[in-house]
This record gives C-alpha cells, structure tokens and sequence, in this order.
C-alpha cells in the first residue's frame, strides 16, 4: 500500500477551510489543521478521523511566527514530510476607504499576507530537500477586480496573488508546484459581501473550492495549473 500523502490546511475550522480538509480525507490525505477556533477545529478534526486521516489541530495565530515553525517542527518531526500546503487562512474587513482604519488593514495583512509567509517559509526547506510539494493559496477574484468596499481586502489579495506567482518561478526547479486558486463570492460567513445571492444559493459552495484544490493536486507532476479562476457558471439563475 502507498504512503500516504501528508496536507496541512489553514483556516480549517469553517467554511472553505473545513471543505478543502474533509476532500483531502477523502482523497486518502493525512490532514493537519490549523485555525484560531480550538473547539471548531476538535469537530473537524473528529470528521477527518472518521474518514480515516491521520489527523491534529493547532489552535493559533497564523501570523504569529513563532507559533507557526513551532508546530510546523512539530508535524516534521513525526511524519518527516509535508507533501502539501494549502494556505486558506484569511479575512476581510469590507469598507469604503473612508470609514476604514490602519487597525482594521494590518489584521487583514496579518492573516492573508504574514500567514502565508510564515506556514511557506517553515515548510519550503523540506520541500526543496525532498524536491516535492504543493503550495495552493486560496487567493480571490478581489485580488483581480476592484469593488467598491475592497480597497484594503483587495490589496492583501493582490499581494499574495504577486507573491504566488513569484513563488512559483523560484522553487519549480525543485519540483514544487505553486498554484492560486481565485474564488468568487462563497457561500460561508466569511466577510459581508454575496449575502443577497447567498440566500437564493446562486454562489459557489466550500465544496466547489475543494474540488479545484484536488484538480491541482491529480495533475501529472510535469504540469502545473498555476491559477485558477473560479465563479459561478449561472448567477442570474
């Protein structure tokens, strides 16, 4: 029997995050889950047993750097590989410029730009030994189109979309594959925005973002999609 693949998945008490993790089990994926929720992240955790993964939650800071190679050690440590990072961990404080604040713009960039950072940085040195890995980044169609509201969210977005694609010309040489994945409006509790689509259901699902993240992960390991737009194929429906 092959070993199995070892994944780690940040933002994974809720939402996108617990989507991507409950696919991975199922795709016979060991799962590591990080997320601020202790007690969310014990019930996904739960899930991804009964589906027969390997499985441990870190409750934390995905911009606490500490935090993060410490427990990134820790996973090395016992199982000797990380064969795939999804960096879903983020937020968004949706507001006109105007009534925004630096407070509410440094939370957004502690999360969807220092997060990816760090949980990137602890694993990539294993990656390039091993020359193996995958990086996934769950970016945003709002790190490729203006709204109104998404000065700083968009921002922390197309940052990461620049660090990806960066990323990804330096560590390809090793075999590593760097891919963003850019969802539209999802239908969880994240931010503010879809709450008038939400409720007609005419928006993406968690799952439907799980489903991209294992396309990435089923292509041959001379290919690589390295972005993935993704919407609803019929929203007026």
């Amino acid at each position: 029997m092959a070993e199995k693949e070892l994944s780690i998945v940040t933002g994974a008490s809720r939402g996108i995050g617990r989507g991507i993790a409950i696919k991975l089990a199922k795709e016979n994926y060991d799962v590591m889950i990080f997320g601020r929720d202790a007690a969310a992240l014990k019930n996904v955790e739960k899930e991804l047993v009964e589906l027969g993964a390997d499985t441990e939650h870190f409750s934390g800071d995905a911009g606490d750097e500490k935090f993060v190679q410490k427990s990134i050690n820790k996973i090395l440590d016992k199982y000797g590989k990380v064969d795939l990072l999804v960096n879903n961990a983020g937020m968004g404080i949706l507001k006109k410029f105007v009534e925004s604040n630096l407070e509410d713009f440094k939370k957004q960039i502690n999360v969807n730009l220092y997060g990816v950072y760090n949980f990137t940085k602890a694993v990539i040195n294993s990656m390039i030994e091993k020359r193996k890995g995958t990086i996934i980044n769950i970016a945003s169609l709002a790190g490729k189109n203006s709204f109104v509201g998404g000065t700083m969210y968009s921002a922390t977005k197309h940052a990461l979309l620049g660090f990806s694609r960066s990323l990804m010309l330096e560590v390809r040489e090793y075999d590593i594959r760097v891919a963003s994945i850019c969802p539209g409006s999802v239908d969880t509790s994240f931010g503010s925005s879809g709450s008038e689509l939400r409720s007609k259901g005419e928006i993406l699902k968690p799952e439907d973002v799980a489903e991209a993240v294992v396309a990435i992960t089923h292509l041959p390991i001379r290919a690589m999609m390295s972005e993935i737009d993704l919407r609803p194929t019929n929203p007026k429906k």
